[in-house]
């Protein structure tokens, strides 16, 4: 594949190209923390069951970055898997602290690690 550079291109002084993603990272959520594969993650942190801080390795010039998620389950379940920004322990520039879980049949969440996470985030700079 060709790489192809244009005029209007805007690099920062990362080589990053604005609207790419500004960190991500695929992890083992569940027994020993893993960072499979990252981009701008310097580590995770198991701050509890369900719970992660994903701390990058050059910081966000902002905290206004949007984030996506997705968790693989490996289990047929009726059950509503989640993963979520953590609302207690706000993102800064510097991080990000998010929870996996499900919510079952009667609205409750249980916050519960799983094998693989990923997370991307967009924006920041």
């Amino acid at each position: 594949m060709t790489s192809v550079i244009r005029g209007s291109d805007n690099f920062d002084s990362e080589g990053i190209i604005e609207g790419t993603a500004t960190a991500w990272v695929n992890f083992n959520g569940k027994g020993a923390i893993a960072i499979n594969d990252s981009h701008n993650v310097s580590s995770i942190t198991d701050v509890g069951v369900g719970y992660y801080t994903i701390t990058f390795a050059s910081p966000m010039n902002t905290g206004y970055y949007a984030i996506s998620a997705m968790l693989n389950v490996t289990n047929a379940t009726s059950t509503a898997r989640t993963i979520q920004e953590d609302t207690v322990i706000f993102r800064t520039i510097d991080n990000i602290t998010v929870h996996s879980g499900y919510v079952n049949s009667t609205n409750n969440y249980t916050k519960i690690d799983h094998g693989r996470i990923s997370l991307i985030v967009h924006g920041g700079l």
